[in-house]
């Protein structure tokens, strides 16, 4: 069966294109201001890479913040349910999965069957999110590339004592001036975004069998301070970025 799973996210919309369970074309866009578009941007841009028809396709599932402002497709799910989904097929002995965005991350719990049995998600601050690490390397004169190896070259570790996004951008400044190295104050930056994430796992207590999954996989900072700051090894999901996207191809063809 062929199916399409499409995940529309609030900085970048992500789809793939399955055939019994194997990915056969991704694409990412960027979302800006209409969603319906980026979708069928992103449809437009597998049926390229494949070399199919949409007729060929028989299902696409939508899922994402901005689902449910998008016409095409034949169905939609939750996002809890497609990060699972394309998680425990990426990495099958994943028991939590770590799903990290540009606004909010979260933390879903599976059992030994691969069923959610719980989830926490973080909505309420942007200091542990996606967004929030690119303002930050505005801040450093460096690039979201960059920023993750430029913390990996830390000497010392610096404590960020602020929690809200405008005053940790503050206590950033302040620590420039006062000629701290630019990779030990993005090592603070990773360490207090590595905390808030770590933090969702916590609450459903100890945690084994650790997958990430989402965009800010690509940053080997953050995935080094998360290692770190859960004290075990975690492991990132081949295709992490487009985990979700493939858990809605999945659920479309069951």
């Amino acid at each position: 069966m062929t199916t399409v799973g499409i995940d529309c996210g609030t900085q970048r919309t992500k789809a793939v294109l399955v055939r019994d369970g194997e990915i056969l074309a991704a694409a990412v866009t960027r979302t800006d201001f209409d969603t319906n578009k980026a979708a069928e941007d992103a449809f437009a841009m597998l049926l390229q890479e494949s070399g199919l028809s949409a007729e060929d396709v028989e299902k696409i599932y939508i899922t994402g913040v901005g689902a449910q402002t998008i016409r095409i497709g034949d169905g939609k799910v939750n996002e809890i349910m497609s990060a699972a989904a394309g998680a425990a097929r990426l990495v099958p002995g994943c028991r939590c999965v770590l799903d990290l965005g540009a606004e909010r991350n979260r933390a879903i719990r599976l059992d030994e069957g691969k069923r959610v049995q719980g989830y926490e998600v973080n909505d309420k601050c942007a200091s542990g999110s996606g967004t929030f690490i690119e303002a930050m390397a505005r801040v450093l004169d460096t690039t979201i590339d960059d920023f993750g190896d430029l913390a990996l070259q830390h000497q010392k570790d610096i404590i960020l004592s602020a929690q809200c996004v405008v005053f940790v951008e503050s206590e950033v400044i302040s620590l420039i001036h006062q000629n701290e190295a630019a990779s030990d104050i993005a090592w603070g930056v990773l360490e207090g975004v590595a905390s808030h994430i770590v933090g969702l796992a916590n609450r459903f207590g100890k945690v084994r069998d650790i997958c990430v999954i989402g965009g800010p996989t690509r940053n080997s900072g953050l995935m080094a301070a998360l290692e770190k700051e859960i004290g075990q090894k975690i492991t990132v999901a081949p295709q992490a970025e487009y985990a979700s996207a493939y858990g809605a191809a999945l659920l479309a063809a069951e």
